[in-house]
This record gives C-alpha cells, sequence and structure tokens, in this order.
C-alpha cells in the first residue's frame, strides 16, 4: 500500500453515534505512523452532533502528540440544494479546516441538478476545503460538472474509504468513484482520502481506496495524503 501520512476525516464519541475517544483514535493514528490526524466531528444538525460551542472551544485541545499533528475540523452538513450549512462563518472560522458532505438525514436526495447544485455552492463557502462522499448513487452527480468546479474552486474531493466497505449504506460508491476519479484524472484535480472512521481501528486503514486507486493507476501527485505539506491545501488560512 501506498505510504499515506494523514487522514482527516475521524470521528468520536462527540459525533452522538461513533464509539471512540479523542484520544484512542490519537494512539490508532500513532500506531499506524500517521503524521497528521484530523477531528471532524460531524455538525449539529446531525442526530447526536455537538453543539456550536463544542467546536469553538477546540482551542483548548494540544495540537502535537509525539510525531503526531492534530488538526481540528468540522464534517459540516450541507443543508439544503443551495448548499447551505449548519454552522456560520463565525464558528467555521475558528477552526482548521471544514468537509462538507449531504446526509440523507438531513437533505432527503434530489435530482442530479439538485444534487450537484448543492455540493458546488457548498464549495464556494471559503471555508470549504474537501467535499465529502460524493459516491452515493442516492445523491446521482454530475461528476464533470463536479470537479471542473472543485477545479476552480480549489477543493479537493474526497475518497471516502467508508464508502467502499462491504457494509457501507451508501450505494454505488466503487462506480461512482471510478467516474469522479477519472474526471480528476482528465482535469488534474487532486483528491484526499478519508476514514471516515468512527471506531479507533479504522483510523488511517485506507484499504479500500487504495485498491481502487492503484486499479485506475491514479497518479500519486494527485492523492493529498502523499505529502505532509499538502495539509496546507485543505486548512484554512488565517
Amino acid at each position: 500500500m501506498t505510504a499515506y501520512v494523514m487522514d482527516l476525516h475521524t470521528h468520536t464519541l462527540a459525533s452522538g453515534h461513533a464509539y471512540s475517544t479523542l484520544q484512542e483514535n490519537i494512539g490508532a493514528a500513532r500506531e499506524r505512523g500517521l503524521q497528521i490526524l484530523g477531528l471532524s466531528e460531524h455538525g449539529p444538525a446531525m442526530a447526536g452532533g455537538p453543539d456550536p460551542m463544542y467546536f469553538r472551544n477546540y482551542q483548548v485541545i494540544p495540537r502535537q502528540y509525539g510525531d503526531l499533528k492534530l488538526y481540528c475540523g468540522v464534517e459540516a452538513n450541507i443543508t439544503d440544494y443551495e448548499g447551505h450549512l449548519d454552522l456560520d462563518a463565525f464558528t467555521l472560522e475558528r477552526m482548521d479546516y471544514c468537509i462538507a458532505s449531504m446526509h440523507t438525514l438531513i437533505v432527503p436526495p434530489g435530482s442530479v441538478r439538485e444534487n450537484t447544485r448543492a455540493s458546488v455552492h457548498a464549495m464556494e463557502n471559503p471555508y470549504v476545503k474537501i467535499l465529502g462522499h460524493p459516491d452515493d448513487s442516492r445523491y446521482p452527480l454530475d461528476y464533470e460538472e463536479l470537479v471542473r468546479a472543485a477545479a476552480e474552486l480549489q477543493v479537493a474531493l474526497e475518497v471516502n474509504n467508508s464508502s467502499l466497505h462491504p457494509l457501507s449504506v451508501r450505494q454505488g460508491a466503487h462506480e461512482n468513484l471510478r467516474l469522479l476519479l477519472r474526471n480528476c484524472m482528465r482535469y488534474g484535480v487532486s483528491v484526499i482520502l478519508g476514514t471516515d472512521s468512527h471506531f479507533s481501528s479504522a483510523v488511517g486503514d485506507f484499504t479500500q481506496a487504495d485498491r481502487l486507486l492503484r486499479e485506475l493507476d491514479f497518479p500519486r501527485e494527485l492523492i493529498i495524503n502523499t505529502d505532509p505539506d499538502r495539509i496546507k491545501e485543505v486548512v484554512n488560512h488565517r
């Protein structure tokens, strides 16, 4: 497997439906040899998600654990087809990064046009640096339009390892990610791998995603996770 040095899509008990603590995730990341770990709890619109105050208090968390650097962000929920998020700018500007994702518990799946509009408008938010799991057939997307918008807006598209798991509730991820990745190669758009881990043993485990990237002979230079210096592409500039 290719050496991947960062995992920015992870959840802890604070998300309400994950099962490990932050310290357990940190320990798992160090065991896997990661250099960068991201904390990205679900936004408050998700059932069980933390209050906005949780995100505004990130400054109390130490950021260095031996050779591991911790970044504190959010997986914000896209709440409508206009791409609005469930956190305001006052909160988002205090975080290191923001993943924006669509979830069926928040916004019902729409048409290709509606889903694509929601995703593109979310990426237009200056705090959004990653579009989370754009791979679910329940949310059909125009992948060429999505990738071209990501190139223009300099947003990374996620290859979600959890989506590719045999037990994933998302549908059609293998086929959809092939379309996404082929368009990324065509337009030279970078992707970022995320485990979307809800238990510590999954932190930094990109087995499924790595297999798909190898199958497509996807260029290493378009994978953000391979170089710690590329974290600058997905964190907010302050």
